[in-house]
């Protein structure tokens, strides 16, 4: 049995809970999915690494991220902080979403791919030891009756 689009959809059931209920149903989601197929070790081990959560606590994306995708959080007690590497157009808002990323940061050629609720996509990427400047990534939008 394959994990599923709706499966990883099931993580943000009750985000406006906070990062505790997004924890406890990524658990879950692990914890009903161990063992079948191998999949959740070829996807963590050999293809891609999910990576921690990333909310308020320890939202510098700018050296302390680990490669692969992470999920992140901030609501409105606790919005995304300024100064610590997320695009300005996110800063002293909530938002969540997913980030990927790719490299080690500064030392070595390095990529982050944001992609957040508000439905924008952020691209930057890392050489000559410092991180570029973000970029937005446009998107053409179609309804499904059209596709």
């Amino acid at each position: 049995m394959a994990i599923a689009a709706k499966d990883i959809a099931s993580i943000f059931t009750g985000m406006d809970l906070g990062a505790e209920k997004i924890a406890e149903n990524f658990n879950k989601l692990l914890e009903e999915n161990i063992g079948q197929d191998n999949q959740l070790d070829t996807l963590n081990n050999k293809a891609v690494k999910i990576g921690n959560f990333i909310g308020y606590e320890n939202a510098n994306i700018n050296e302390n991220v680990s490669w692969g995708f992470h999920c992140f959080g901030f609501w409105d007690d606790h919005k995304i902080p300024a100064g610590n590497g997320w695009p300005k157009q996110m800063e002293n808002n909530a938002d969540w979403g997913w980030m990927i990323n790719m490299g080690k940061g500064t030392s070595e050629v390095s990529m982050q791919l944001i992609c957040n609720a508000a439905e924008f996509m952020f691209m930057r990427v890392a050489t000559g030891n410092k991180w570029g400047d973000w970029t937005i990534i446009t998107s053409h939008y179609q309804s499904a009756q059209n596709a």
